[in-house]
This record gives structure tokens, sequence and C-alpha cells, in this order.
């Protein structure tokens, strides 16, 4: 880090004594301006954007990207990953390493240059294919540059363009959209008073958006969300054409009708599933028994795995296909879904979302492809059941954290409709920790803990344990415990009530050095598990708001047994903190008979916090490690 500094140092005096006489080569770091320096362990020199609109399925870009590298740090911005298809050709691809001079050092070759499938264990069919580059220096500071071309042949989407895509300085970055003089280009800014500047040459209609001198940004003032603090652009065509399907996208209604479209005649199921779906219905009478009914029949029945080949990106397998084999994609297995529920005379509609981290939330005012998963809804009279159908443990209604509290464009044979999806509550996404602790005098506790999820929290050690072997458990359970030398005498995970009555845990450990023993004292925290060590930092201001996954609450019960010849001398104090996005409860007790009852409570009951409250959202933290830090102390009685 002291090269760092003293490389920015040095810079800074020479571009004061040279403001006006820039270094003749381009990539010359000294060229860099002073105040992008500071901190900086990249500076992006370049990111440039020329999109071309030819026509309604054909279109090309260009990138040019360059960036300074100035540690080891830094070294991953050296790396390219581009993906192709049929739909989408790379040409031209070039790379360049330019030394703190910018002086050319080497150009990208052939053998550099990575090609493979874009494959992953989840994945059966998939047409997709990356080329993957890296490029390094193994002299700082220096300066790797990519240029490279995307023709697309079909599309449904055009690239986004973000100002920046980290934290760090940027020195120039531009988007230019050229299309027909006649054509009017559909886009939409996070920011209402960003316009482009647009000019009107020969045929030819120039859109541009630039950005210039962007400075490097902390992280615990903006978080690492980067729509926050990036300036963003989202390009969209109105009428588009992939692999022989014609499309308009000019409203939610008409991008519906499309994808209705690429799912007609994919319903039909085969007559042994007619038979076998009938026999499982018989014994049921509500709708919501059939639907829970059938949800099983589908989860027992599937798996999940990508197929990506063509127009399969968006079109479904036919139902016969996943019902034969047992698989399919989201796409599929929500056709599949669809398709069952119709034949037991429920009507059900696939549902387009955004599934993942949700910093970005759908844009009403500009229809165009913003999804990337798909759903079922289930429209009933008085209530709607939604089914995520690449899960085999999800219960009916859940749909993962990863999907909740969205909006989502549901397809109806009339078109797109808006709609959102259910918000989760801290009651649902429950932890249950039950522990009985014997401490020794020697400090040693001997543990049996029992402990439970549900909801959200269900579905995140589901997806990490289930499939996994003994030992990834093991790893798992002691980075769960948090507490130094831990002997993990036996565990047993409870995968079978998944669904309704959470997963459990149970498991027994030794902890040789819990309470620190000093003369006739035992000094030990009973917070044994799920203990804060840190809180947010103190600042200033907070420009982004924190955002939360999903709101949870976690619930601890310790019950400790000490030593027959020790009494209590101290006890934490009690701490209630309210908040207005969560809340905070701690007890100790001293039973009387050589017993203490330690209870904990958290409760985040928001999915964000906003910028303005961030100080009551750090000292609600702050407070908690606080809290949890206490210690009882124990004294050993007169013989």
């Amino acid at each position: 880090m002291k090269f760092i500094y003293s490389v920015i140092v040095i810079f800074i005096l020479v571009s004061s004594l040279s403001k006006l006489n820039a270094f003749e080569n381009e990539y010359d770091v000294r060229n860099i301006p002073f105040q992008l320096l500071p901190g900086a362990n990249v500076v992006i020199r370049k990111d440039e954007i020329r999109f071309v609109v030819e026509d309604y399925r054909n279109a090309n870009y260009k990138v040019k990207y360059a960036v300074t590298i100035f540690s080891k740090e830094g070294q991953h911005y050296g790396r390219l990953s581009l993906l192709y298809d049929k739909f989408r050709s790379i040409d031209d691809l070039d790379g360049v390493i330019f030394d703190s001079k910018g002086e050319e050092v080497r150009d990208l070759e052939s053998s550099d240059i990575k090609d493979y499938s874009d494959y992953a264990n989840y994945s059966v069919y998939n047409d997709n294919r990356v080329k993957f580059v890296e490029l390094y220096y193994d002299k700082f500071p220096y300066t790797v540059e990519f240029t490279y071309e995307i023709t697309l042949e079909g599309y449904l989407s055009w690239p986004k363009w973000y100002s920046r895509h980290s934290l760090e300085p940027v020195e120039l970055t531009r988007f230019e959209v050229i299309t027909p003089g006649d054509y009017e280009l559909r886009f939409w800014t996070n920011i209402e008073n960003v316009k482009p500047g647009i000019k009107n040459i020969n045929d030819e209609k120039i859109y541009l958006w630039e950005e210039k001198k962007l400075l490097k940004l902390p992280l615990d003032v903006y978080g690492e969300d980067i729509e926050d603090v990036a300036t963003i652009v989202y390009i969209a065509p109105s009428d588009f054409e992939i692999d022989g399907y014609k499309g308009n996208m000019d409203s939610w209604e008409t991008f519906g009708k499309w994808y209705f479209k690429l799912c007609k005649d994919k319903n039909i199921l085969p007559a042994d599933a007619l038979s076998n779906l009938k026999n499982s219905l018989d014994s049921s009478s509500g709708v919501k028994d059939k639907i829970e009914i059938l949800y099983n029949y589908l989860q027992t029945r599937t798996r999940y795995v990508s197929i990506q080949l063509g127009i399969g990106s968006w079109q479904p397998f036919d139902a016969a296909y996943v019902h034969k084999n047992g698989y399919g994609d989201c796409k599929a297995l929500s056709n599949y879904m669809v398709s069952i529920l119709n034949l037991a005379g429920i009507t059900a509609y696939p549902v387009l979302i955004n599934n993942g981290d949700y910093h970005t939330p759908l844009i009403f005012e500009f229809p165009s492809n913003q999804f990337n998963h798909v759903l079922v809804c289930v429209p009933l009279e008085t209530d709607t059941i939604w089914l995520e159908c690449t899960s085999q443990v999800l219960p009916p209604g859940n749909i993962g954290w990863s999907n909740e509290n969205r909006y989502a464009l549901m397809v109806t044979p009339e078109g797109g409709k808006i709609i959102k999806t259910p918000v989760s509550c801290s009651e649902r996404n429950l932890q249950l920790k039950n522990l009985s602790v014997n401490l020794s005098s020697t400090g040693r506790a001997d543990v049996n803990a029992g402990i439970k999820w549900f909801g959200d929290q269900l579905d995140y050690v589901v997806s990490n344990l289930e499939k996994s072997t003994p030992k990834e458990k093991d790893v798992w359970i002691k980075n769960l415990l948090e507490v130094p030398d831990v002997k993990l005498n036996g565990f047993e995970f409870d995968f079978n009530n998944k669904k309704h009555n959470g997963v459990g845990l149970q498991m027994n450990i030794i902890l040789n050095k819990y309470g620190s023993v000093l003369g006739s004292r035992i000094f030990f925290n009973p917070n044994l598990i799920e203990r804060r060590t840190s809180a947010p930092k103190v600042i200033a201001e907070r420009l982004s708001p924190v955002r939360f996954k999903y709101p949870y609450t976690d619930i601890d019960s310790v019950y400790y047994r000490i030593p027959e010849d020790y009494k209590v001398e101290a006890l934490p104090k009690e701490v209630n903190i309210q908040s207005t996005f969560g809340k905070f409860y701690s007890r100790t007790t001293d039973n009387g008979d050589n017993t203490i009852i330690y209870i904990r409570s958290l409760e985040i009951n928001k999915y964000m916090v906003p910028a303005e409250n961030y100080n009551e959202y750090q000292k609600f933290f702050a407070d908690v490690v606080n809290a949890d830090k206490q210690q009882v102390v124990l004294v050993k009685t007169e013989e």
C-alpha cells in the first residue's frame, strides 16, 4: 500500500506541474486526472459502447474498455468474459498491455483466448459459449485495453449502460446509439434530468450519453449496490424478432402476447400423465388441496436443469417432454405445472420475473425484457397461490426471498399484466435455537443444541446442505458456531418436515475453553452462538439505503448448569432496543439452583433501511454488539 500512495503522490505533483502539457502516449499514467488517484486500486480509463441498430432483427455494438491497474487487488480488472450463441457472434476481439508510460508491452494472442462451453452442473443442453481472456503484467502500474465487436442476428434485449460498474474512479465512459434517421429510440434513465445529446447526420440519428472524471466512492457511504450510484440507461426496441418469432414491446400487453405465443401448443400431456393425475386427484376436495397435490407431484417427479438452445432461452419445452424425461428449466417446469393444473380445471399462468437481489425495481413505464426467471401464479377467488417450480423443497405459496416483494409480468391469453409477488414477514422467517450447556469448573462446556429454521431461513439452509457431503456439513456447522476450539461430537439434520415444520439440526459439541478461569472466578459469555462482534461504521452521511434480503426473527434460549461449588456473582444487564426497522432483547436469569437461562431475540421487520435512518441503524447494531459482549461472572463458594 505504501508503494501505491507513493505513486499517487508523485502523480499528483507531476500532474500539477503539467496541466497544460498532456504526455504523448494516451495511456501514460501521468495523463490520469490527479483527483481520480487517491485510494484507487484501478482507474477506468475508457468504457465506451457504440451500438448500431440496422433493422428490427439486426444490430451490432463495438466496445473499447481500458483500465490502469495499480496493485494486485485490481488485477481481476484484466479479465474479460464474453458470452455468445447462435444469435450473438463476437468479432475482432483484441487486447493490449501498456506499461506505466503508455508504451505497448504486448498484444493479445490467439493462445490467450480460452473458448469453452458455458456449461454448469445443472445444465443438460446449452449452446452458449464463452470467450475468456486474462491479461497481466508484473510491473505496476500498467494498463489493459480490450476492444471487441458483437453482432446480433435476432434480438430481444439491447445493451444497458452503467456509468460505472464499481466504486473505482472512471476517467471517461460513454454510450453512443446510432439508429436510422426515422427510427424513434425508446430509452429510460434512472436520473430524470439525464438526457442524451442527439444529432442527425445524413440518414442516421445519433444518441450520446457521456460522463467524465467520476471519483472513487467510499464503500461505507454508498454501500455495495452499484444501482444506487451509477447513471443507468436502458434502451429497447419496439418491434423485434428472434429465431423467426416477431413481437412488439411498446406495451406490457403486447410483450406478454409475444411470450404467450411462444407457449402455444406446449401444454399437451400424454395419455399416461392424464390417468396418473386423475388418480392422484380422486382423494382431494378443495381447490387448494388439488394445487398442493399437483405441486407435490411436480416436485417429486422432476428436477431443475438449464436448457439453453436457440429460442429455448425463452420458449419452454413441451409438457410431454418434461413428463417423459423428468427435468426442465424454469420455463419448462412452469409450463408443465400450468398444464397439469389446467387438467384439474384450475386456471394458472406463467409469470416472468427478475430473480435475485432486488436493487432495480421493475420499470413500469418502460416495457422491455427485464426478466430472467419464470414462476407460476394461480389466481383464486379469495386468494392467490404462487409456485416456484424449480424447487423440490418449497411449500405452495413460498417462492423464496429472491422472488419476493417485487413486480413481475403475468402472461395471459389477453397479454401481459403487471402483478406483485408476496411480501414476507419476520415472523415467518424464523430461526429458533435451544441449547443445554453443562459448564465445568475448568471452563469446559458440553453442549446439546437444537436449531430449527423456517421460511426464507429454511431456504438458505436447505439449498446449502440438503445435498452436501458429511464433511461439508461439518464445516458449515463449525462456521455457524463462530466460537473457538470447537469439537463436534455428532450432528443430525432432519429434512423430512421441511415443507411445513421447518428444517431441524441436533448436535453435540464440546468447547474446552469456553469459560475463562481466573482464580476463584469463571467468566463466560452466555450468548453461545448468535453473537455479533462488529457494528456498521459511524459515518457523517449515508447516501444509499441499507438492504436486507428478507425480514427475519432469531430467538435463542440457552439453559446453563454451572458447577455445584460456584454461584453467580454478576449477570449481564437486561437489554431492550426498539427501532423503526426492528428490535432486540436479551435477558440472563439466575434460577438459584445452579442454573442460568439466557434469552436473546433479534427481529428485523423491514426489507430496507432508508439512507436518512443510517445513524439509527448504526446505533442499533452497535448496541447489539455491546449487549452480546456482556459476561456472566461465577465465584467459587466458600467451603
